[in-house]
């Protein structure tokens, strides 16, 4: 694991220690924490928790938005704990609490609807509360992958690829499923305190260690025998995939510390398709191409005092692979390798300060570094969507520090609000030293201008470029939620942020939002707000701007170069220098978000969404030529291109989402979303020029992510008792493409210009539909005793009452086995992808790839 200074280490090692002294020294206390679930596995708010013994101690907590419900300073020995929640049967028993931070998992039991006034109103509290949020289910969480990657692009295919992600409060890498204790899901959040729009937050929870040891091994596995062969391929390909994973946890020293260990490691092969037209006629080919990773993941817990807890988290990953970038019209020459190491410390310590207020302090450390090394050093030469070859002329070594702090203080006021500041510290260090296209390019319309010999443009970027660069980011931001009735929730918050590396300076974010559930019963609810969302600068684009700023060697660009010799005198026009910078006024762009939803329920397990956003970005990143031609001719004779980075973009967005979801009984529970969505925009992303630099109005249209529909349903069906099947079905509409001409017709070194009268992104691809299947079978090996399964402290009511969701082990046997089986467009649906757009290929109009042919996984897990 590699660190940034000496004093990181010591930091580091300070908190470590001081951990240890803390748990030697302190004394004997004890706390409870009540984690309250339905009969889905659905976390339970607005629950009324008493807790009292014989000696005259009664205390009483009732949940509300944060769900968390926390009995801190209380003395060993037995009490009586009872919870009563509204829609559900009362739950009573007798507990043994012991010296520090003993946990209670509870499954309350759904009871008979009671027809009066107060339950009204607190089905009217409830449903303001959780409008629009849930927790997946534990049958939802084992249908993911395990694969970390795998398992995020899932989640984004869920619920959306502009999903805002964290990881325990931290912004990261999703871990591989087996850390993973609980998702929850909320929908267009107009909380000030994240910086990210994110019309979707996904918020994972990662596991503790447990209060007894235990642990589990597993193994998946797949092969070509497995699979349906790709529809652009002869044969089917040889491929293979293994990955590994396991866990181990429990307490260091009992009561007051514990210790999570888990790996993910996987390996695999599979041969790529190339689909190109050579001189010699068509080029159908496979290539070879390999992965390695490995996912290691320590947690530690620590209970420091009586109300304040630590948490350590190590998460790493370490990936190598051979033969990047060859497939479709790349052939071998093109291929690369990389090798990528990522190392992140999470530390949090989060408690009570007082009877009145809480805080939470996150702190993250992270240092990466990525080397990638050409096959090939030859020139590049592109024949637009034709074929490619030549050396990929991207060799790069880079490493990269950061930090990221913050710190949340919250507090109530006068019973109605709930009040939240906090702060936020990213700091980022990079240091890079590229060979970008070192080699040159050579560019060719057309495969018969190939044939003769006849590129149209070279470029070539001589040198290696050094980039050292730090960024400071800085946010904060007030928050408050306020209870105006049990069926009114507003809440009211302003975020300020700032970048060093940018000159705004007037970044404010005001946020409202609001929940109302007129009906008495709750049945029904509307939610709504607005808000203003800034994005930041970020160091990777940074980086490739200042890799060709004036301080380094300008790009060489040559327009009907000679070949294979471009600087040969002949009708070659050698540009002078070409160069990129910023904006003096560059700023952050930002969005404004408008949202309106309604959530219906239709039954006592069926529940109907709707939700409505309206997004607008404003001075959003683009790039443009400032030194474009002008008939023919450049405004300033003594540079070439002048690329400028500068705040001129814009984009609209309207969606509607519907969504249903619920449970026909206790086998059998489905969900299903259908999102409408259309989004202009008048750029392709921070780094794309304009077809016309001197009329940016020709460019307005479809985005390049413009997808119009978006159906997505899943189905669970438990068969028999540990015999459980699923099925998702996804359809998404075609995405555009931009038909272009393959010419320069304009004379600005650049192929994007479109026949008089096309519109960028005038064309779609075709519609993309897959199911996904998977079985599982869990066979108990050993009996297990009640009450022997338990968190640090925790008591264990009965192992049939136990929610095991949050461990991963079965509850009712020491040792276990999961079998399972999950195959990926079972049905071998073909999903054409890559359509063409040049006039000039061969392949103009059709799709030149095809992604997710079937895929059969198998997978074993021992227990214990």
């Amino acid at each position: 694991m590699l660190f940034f200074r000496p004093s990181f280490n010591f930091f580091v090692i300070a908190l470590l220690f001081f951990s240890f002294v803390t748990q030697i020294v302190a004394e004997d206390f004890a706390s409870l924490q009540v984690f309250v679930t339905d009969q889905k596995g659905d976390v339970v708010p607005n629950v009324n928790v008493r807790l009292e013994n014989k000696d005259g101690f009664s205390r009483e907590f009732i949940t509300s938005k944060s769900q968390l419900i926390f009995f801190s300073n209380v003395t060993k020995g037995v009490y009586s704990v009872k919870l009563e929640a509204r829609g559900f049967k009362s739950y009573s028993r007798e507990i043994e609490i012991n010296a520090g931070k003993n946990e209670l998992t509870v499954q309350l039991e759904v009871a008979e609807i009671v027809e009066n006034v107060e339950v009204a109103r607190d089905r009217q509290e409830l449903a303001t509360d959780e409008v629009f949020s849930n927790f997946l289910t534990k049958e939802q969480i084992d249908a993911l992958p395990d694969d970390p990657e795998e398992l995020e692009r899932e989640l984004r295919n869920q619920f959306g690829q502009d999903a805002v992600i964290l990881i325990d409060g931290f912004p990261g890498r999703m871990p591989a499923k087996s850390q993973i204790a609980s998702i929850r899901v909320t929908r267009s959040s107009f909380d000030a305190e994240y910086h990210k729009l994110g019309v979707t937050i996904i918020d994972v929870t990662t596991k503790s260690g447990a209060g007894n040891w235990n642990g589990s091994i597993g193994f998946n596995f797949n092969d070509d025998s497995f699979n349906a062969r790709n529809p652009f391929a002869l044969r089917r390909f040889p491929a293979q995939q293994r990955g590994f994973n396991f866990f181990l946890s429990g307490p260091l020293i009992k009561n007051k510390s514990s210790l999570f260990i888990s790996n993910f490691a996987s390996n695999s092969y599979k041969d790529e398709n190339i689909f190109a037209v050579l001189p010699s006629g068509n080029l159908i080919q496979s290539i070879r191409s390999s992965s390695n990773s490995i996912n290691p993941w320590i947690k530690f817990s620590q209970n420091l005092t009586k109300t304040h807890f630590l948490g350590i988290t190590y998460q790493g990953r370490v990936t190598s692979s051979e033969n990047n970038g060859v497939g479709g019209f790349n052939l071998l020459e093109r291929a690369f390798s990389s090798k990528i190491s990522n190392h992140q410390i999470r530390i949090s310590e989060t408690g009570n300060i007082g009877n009145r207020f809480f805080n939470e302090f996150r702190l993250q450390i992270t240092n990466e570094s990525t080397g990638i090394i050409p096959a090939s050093n030859k020139p590049a030469i592109i024949v637009l969507d034709t074929f490619n070859s030549g050396g990929a002329g991207n060799k790069n070594n880079s490493t990269k520090q950061g930090i990221w702090l913050s710190d949340n203080f919250l507090f109530g006021f006068h019973k109605i609000h709930a009040i939240k500041i906090g702060g936020l510290f990213e700091y980022e260090r990079r240091n890079s030293v590229l060979s970008t296209n070192q080699n040159g390019t050579f560019t060719f319309s057309s495969l018969a201008d190939f044939i003769e010999n006849r590129p149209s443009t070279f470029t070539q970027r001589p040198g290696t470029r050094n980039v050292k660069l730090s960024q400071i980011q800085l946010g904060v931001f007030l928050q408050d939620d306020i209870r105006v009735s049990k069926s009114l929730l507003l809440s009211a918050g302003l975020r300020y942020e700032w970048q060093n590396n940018l000159e705004d300076r007037k970044n404010f974010s005001p946020r409202f939002g609001f929940a109302w559930s007129p009906n008495k019963r709750g049945k029904t609810t509307f939610r709504g707000g607005a808000g203003i969302y800034y994005n930041w600068f970020d160091t990777n684009s940074l980086a490739v701007v200042l890799s060709r700023d004036r301080t380094q060697l300008g790009d060489t660009i040559i327009i009907n170069p000679s070949f294979p010799d471009p600087f040969l005198v002949g009708t070659s026009q050698i540009l002078p220098s070409s160069f990129s910078q910023t904006a003096f006024d560059l700023r952050n762009p930002y969005v404004l978000l408008g949202s309106l939803g309604l959530q219906q329920r239709l039954a006592r397990s069926l529940s109907l969404r709707v939700l409505y956003n309206y997004e607008k970005g404003v001075h959003q990143f683009r790039s443009r030529d400032l030194n474009a031609p002008l008939n023919g001719i450049r405004p300033d004779p003594t540079f070439g291109r002048i690329v400028q980075i500068e705040s001129s973009s814009f984009f609209v967005k309207n969606s509607l989402n519907i969504g249903l979801s619920g449970r026909l009984n206790r086998k059998i529970s489905f969900g299903g979303e259908y999102t409408l969505s259309k989004k202009i925009s008048d750029n392709d992303g921070i780094f794309g020029l304009p077809s016309d630099n001197y009329d940016l109005r020709l460019d307005r249209a479809s985005s390049n992510d413009d997808q119009r529909h978006r159906i997505y349903t899943s189905v669970f069906y438990r068969l028999r008792k540990n015999l459980n099947i699923s099925a998702i079905f996804t359809a998404n509409s075609p995405l555009p493409y931009t038909v272009t001409t393959g010419r320069d017709d304009n004379e600005d070194s650049i192929f994007n210009d479109r026949p008089v009268g096309i519109p960028r992104n005038g064309k779609r691809g075709e519609w993309q539909k897959q199911v996904d299947m998977s079985l599982s079978w869990t066979i108990g090996l050993v009996k297990r005793k009640a009450g022997d399964i338990s968190m640090p402290g925790t008591i264990v009511v009965t192992s049939a009452e136990a929610s095991s969701g949050d461990i991963g082990i079965d509850p009712n046997h020491r040792f276990s086995i999961k079998i399972y089986a999950t195959a990926n467009n079972i049905f071998n649906q073909p999903r054409f992808a890559n359509f063409v757009g040049v006039q000039t290929s061969p392949f103009f109009g059709k799709p030149v790839a095809a992604s997710n042919s079937r895929k059969i996984d198998f997978g074993l897990k021992f227990s214990f």
